[in-house]
């Protein structure tokens, strides 16, 4: 090793040597100066070399190595420190070079961040200020470029010095230059995370319009380099819990939509996704905001015109293309804002353009505007299917290659979402099929194609499947053993196989061996280039495992593990995840035989879920130089200032590894306790990791220890758990409600929520012993809305006057909970139903979603159901908001609120009387709907049924009623039923009470009597006992009709009526 040098020159020449092209010279280089920095002089030398070496690279180096090898031991052992300090401030202006002078300012940071904290550099402050108000725009630059660096470094001591901050910034801002300006947006962003009091956010927030008017001056200019930081500011804002744009927002989001439609053809097309990124994030965080500005027109307009924007290469996959930038949008609108603001607008737009004869791009932008409305909207869109299917048909067949891929893309989503797409199978699958057979297709498109038919394929019955079993095996076998066909084609039957097995099943064993054999082969590979589509075979041969069952598989499982073994060693996320789904399929298909291979299977989920692989953490600056790991970091301070990245491999690794979990809990039952104790200390470890998929599967496992307890130890009476079964769901109880007060994520607590509600269905009164008050207090809070999921920032006024959607993927979870909780409870519900009758209630308002207010009078209705006699005291608040709710426009409240009114005359009692004429009014309006105009709506049908029965109740507890004739014809005219038939017990009942002890009132009922009897007894889902006494009924009309009477009556009736009124009448 060369010696240590000693001398100015001796190390300048050793710096230089970590530039040399030579790599022997470089690693040589590299020693000496590790050696070097062994001794506490070596920041002083280095510091020298950083001041007067007379070449610039040496400079350089000089101050990236000394940042990089600083540690707080090292800067406290050195006697200059002050010296240091005036040197770097010295070299802050004097030095001539750009490249080391910012190497001198991030050098300056890392000092700062071993200064500042213990006031050891008073001087920088002042030093900095003045700095930036040179007349030299590099001084400026430079200065600006420290107090961002200082900001992501030294939040807080920055936050503390607010004043003198916003000053610069503000100063910054309104610079000439535009790296000034640049870097004067990222010092406003670098301290987002540090904001905390009142004081430093008002002065924060004055500083939002002159960074909007600097940001819309960068951006007119066109200047792209230096409106990224502005664009990512606002970004950042947006996420920010500190509400700072709120007064801006409108006018912001009306400037980026501006920027976004000009920006790809302008600025470029990054620029055009930040701006539009911007928008997203404010329509998914503020859509009432947008809804009382009017911008929702102006929001589908530009998301429109990406969509229909042409591309140079429209089978782009790797980069940002405008019509991804539009579908993003429309996707944001379609979970965000009401569907009355989007639906048809969006709907007849892409119809039009779908008809677009002269623009393959309009048609291609059609497509997708479809298939971005598919998952939100797929009940609307069910009632035009027959009319987008036929244009997916026609364009299927399109000229161009990018439409044809857009049609497939298009039945792939509505394949997906709408489950009434399967009726279609008979058109669809031989459209997709004549795609993947066309000569000379383009690849993509069939791939595209490929897609669509598993997507579909996996939705059809098994008898469905029956039809095309042989040929889709046939074409799939074909492609997949040519070797001339593309890489992707290939890997795409595969999972057309798979598709066919999952949903063929035992069907599927003639075609098992051989397709076993070509996976095994595949499976066999080990070629990087081999990886993928050994993946694809390993999920494959795991559906096959599943769908053919333990008697045929178990002579392959041995061979299976070993290459699942393998799979594992290749260090592929995609590779790894399909391996998990393989095991899970496994442990399905194996049962108890899966016991024996669940101490390995067990273990390699569980690395998997602890590993920190494709988790990336990084400083929010983009920076981690002014950090070493050998100082004393405070955590807090530190966790602020850091982001991080998951590769979404990593993720969908883990979540698969986890939800393995559940299926080994599910399937090896008693054999899986020796691996309870782990599972639960992994669960608890992954509540807080930063992806939801994980968190979700976390809830799934924890439910399912819960069902495992509930049948391997039973509850041996109502009010009594078994230990075994206590202390097991003891320990998963505490985790789940843990999730519901803390999950970030709506989708996780609903899982969590649905653990708990399996637990008190299934454990029942011990449960609520164990967690009463506490459960009490987390549904008060997530029927308050204001649980961490459901944080709602911005103005109070917003949120009172809330139009958005339902919230479907949370709420309707916790009022499920609230009623099995009434359910176990019974009329000892009531203290807790007075907790939660207020935010119920809220709900119910006109102003809410209609389904809101579907969910409240459901909900209120069903627990008093339960309540029985306890519901009375309620009823003077309860009953008149089912009468209103009888009048509803929305057909699901009009059918609640006809099944509450019956439950309130049911459990109410003489307390109920008073409402029984309102009541009677709205039921009345129910009834006289014209249900042909309906066209068979099952709705419309459920809501009338439930109206007759709510009258059927109202007659039991007031025999008054029943001697008025327009109470009677009411109640007749209501009848047959005819989708509820759960009520059939309840009206038939009384229809026959009524013949019998109301002999005028009714008689000229009895022909209409005998034909609701002949309708319910063709009827299967009525009950026998139902059916033996309407016979008895109708034998005693037979008699007082006579024959003639019977034949009029009967004249309307089917022919199965007719025999079902024929078998019991003779």
């Amino acid at each position: 090793m060369a010696r240590i040098p000693t001398k100015p020159e001796e190390l300048q020449e050793v710096l230089l040597g970590m530039l040399d092209a030579d790599n022997n010279r470089r690693k040589l280089a590299e020693q000496v100066l590790n050696a070097f920095f062994e001794r506490p002089a070596c920041v002083s030398a280095l510091m020298q070399q950083v001041s007067m070496s007379p070449n610039a690279r040496a400079r350089q180096m000089a101050a990236v190595l000394l940042r990089k090898k600083l540690t707080a031991q090292l800067w406290r052992s050195n006697k200059s420190r002050k010296a240091i300090q005036q040197t770097l401030l010295e070299r802050l202006v004097k030095e001539p070079v750009w490249a080391v002078r910012k190497a001198v300012a991030v050098l300056a940071t890392r000092v700062a961040k071993l200064s500042v904290p213990d006031g050891q550099w008073p001087d920088l402050m002042p030093f900095l200020v003045q700095l930036v108000k040179k007349k030299d725009q590099k001084m400026r630059t430079v200065g600006m470029l420290m107090f961002r660096a200082m900001g992501e470094n030294l939040g807080q001591e920055m936050v503390r010095s607010m004043r003198p901050f916003a000053q610069v910034v503000s100063e910054g801002l309104r610079d000439e230059s535009m790296r000034v300006r640049a870097e004067a947006f990222r010092a406003m962003e670098s301290i987002v995370s540090y904001l905390e009091s009142k004081e430093h956010v008002a002065i924060y927030a004055k500083l939002i319009p002159i960074a909007v008017q600097s940001a819309q001056d960068i951006l007119k200019g066109g200047d792209v380099d230096s409106s990224a930081p502005a664009l990512e500011l606002f970004n950042a804002l947006t996420d920010s819990p500190v509400p700072v744009l709120e007064p801006y927002l409108v006018d912001l989001t009306k400037f980026m939509l501006e920027v976004a439609v000009k920006a790809d053809v302008e600025m470029g097309i990054s620029i055009a996704d930040q701006a539009m990124s911007f928008v997203q994030s404010v329509v998914a965080e503020k859509p009432n905001r947008m809804l009382k500005a009017k911008l929702i027109p102006d929001l589908l307009k530009a998301s429109f015109i990406f969509c229909v924007k042409p591309q140079d290469n429209p089978f782009d996959l790797d980069n940002i293309t405008a019509q991804r930038i539009g579908i993003a949008m429309v996707t944001q609108l379609v979970e965000s804002i009401p569907y009355k603001h989007i639906l048809t607008p969006c709907l007849k737009t892409s119809l039009n353009l779908m008809q677009s004869k002269d623009n393959p791009h309009n048609r291609r932008g059609g497509l997708a505007i479809i298939a971005a409305m598919a998952e939100g909207f797929a009940l609307l869109l069910s009632e035009c299917l027959e009319q987008l299917l036929n244009a997916c048909y026609a364009l299927i067949k399109d000229q161009h290659p990018m439409v044809r891929a857009g049609a497939c893309v298009c039945l792939l989503q509505l394949s997906d979402h709408i489950s009434d797409v399967k009726e279609h199978h008979k058109r669809i699958v031989p459209s997709l099929v004549s795609v993947l057979d066309r000569e000379g297709e383009h690849k993509l498109v069939r791939v595209k194609a490929a897609m669509a038919l598993c997507a579909f394929i996996e939705n059809l019955d098994p008898t469905e499947i029956n039809l095309y079993i042989n040929p889709l095996m046939t074409r799939f076998g074909n492609y997949l053993t040519n070797e001339r066909e593309s890489k992707e084609v290939r890997e795409m039957s595969v999972g057309g196989i798979q598709s066919v097995a999952s949903v063929a099943e035992e069907k599927f064993l003639p075609y098992f061996k051989p397709a076993a054999q070509v996976m095994f082969r595949l499976m066999e590979k080990k070629g990087d280039e081999d990886l993928k589509m050994r993946a694809r075979a390993t999920d494959c041969i795991g559906a096959i495992a599943a769908a053919v069952g333990a008697e045929a598989f178990e002579p392959l499982v041995e061979q299976i593990l070993r290459i699942a073994r393998e799979n594992l060693t290749l260090e592929l996320f995609e590779l790894n995840e399909a391996t998990f789904r393989l095991y899970s399929n496994l442990a399905s298909c194996l049962g108890d035989k899966f016991i024996p291979i669940l101490p390995e299977a067990f273990e390699y989920a569980r690395k998997s879920v602890l590993s920190v692989d494709g988790v990336e953490f990084r400083h929010k600056g983009g920076d981690l130089s002014a950090f070493n790991y050998s100082d004393n970091i405070n955590e807090e301070d530190f966790l602020k200032q850091m982001d991080y990245t998951i590769r979404s491999g990593a993720v969908d690794e883990k979540s698969t590894a986890i939800h393995a979990l559940a299926s080994y809990i599910e399937n090896c039952q008693k054999g899986y306790l020796p691996f309870v104790e782990k599972t639960i200390s992994l669960c608890e470890e992954s509540l807080e990791y930063p992806h939801h998929f994980v968190r979700h599967g976390v809830a799934e496992v924890l439910t399912e220890l819960c069902t495992l307890a509930h049948n391997l130890f039973p509850n041996p009476d109502p009010k009594t758990m078994n230990k075994h079964g206590q202390a097991l769901v003891g320990r998963a109880l505490a985790l789940l409600l843990e999730m519901m007060k803390l999950e970030p994520d709506k989708g996780c607590c609903a899982a969590a929520v649905d653990g708990v509600k399996f637990c008190i269905e299934h454990f029942g009164i011990p449960i609520l012993r164990v967690s009463g008050q506490k459960l009490i207090g987390l549904i008060e809070v997530l029927l308050k809305e204001k649980a961490p999921c459901q944080m709602y920032h911005g103005e109070e006024e917003d949120e009172k006057e809330h139009e958005a959607d339902h919230d479907e993927i949370l709420i309707d979870h916790v009022t499920d909970l609230l009623s099995s909780i009434a359910k176990i409870t019974g009329p000892d519900f009531e203290p807790m139903f007075r907790v939660m009758l207020p935010h119920l209630l809220k709900f119910n308002q006109q102003r809410r979603a209609a389904s809101d207010r579907i969910m409240a009078i459901g909900t209120i209705a069903d627990v008093a159901e339960e309540m029985r006699w306890a519901i009375k005291p309620y009823l003077k608040v309860l009953f008149p908001q089912a009468i209103a709710s009888l009048n509803d426009s929305e057909v699901g409240v009009r059918r609640n609120a006809a099944f509450a009114t019956g439950i309130f005359a049911l459990n109410g009692g003489e307390d109920g009387k008073a409402f029984y004429g309102q009541a009677l009014e709205g039921l009345h309006k129910i009834i006289s709907v014209d249900l042909k105009e309906k066209k068979g709506d099952p709705h419309w049908e459920a809501c009338r049924d439930n109206a007759v029965s709510a009258i059927s109740k109202m007659l039991a507890h007031d025999p008054k009623l029943a001697t008025r004739q327009e109470v009677v014809d009411l109640f007749m005219a209501g009848l047959p039923l005819l989708d509820d038939m759960a009520e059939a017990k309840e009206c038939y009942s009384r229809m026959s009470w009524m013949l019998a002890k109301l002999p005028t009132l009714t008689e000229k009922h009895r022909p209409h009597v005998l034909r609701v009897c002949a309708v319910a007894l063709a009827t299967h889902n009525v009950d026998i006992d139902v059916k033996q006494a309407l016979a008895v009924l109708v034998r005693d009309l037979v008699k007082v009709l006579g024959r003639e009477g019977c034949q009029r009556a009967a004249a309307g009736l089917t022919q199965e009526q007719k025999k079902a009124l024929a078998e019991v009448a003779s």
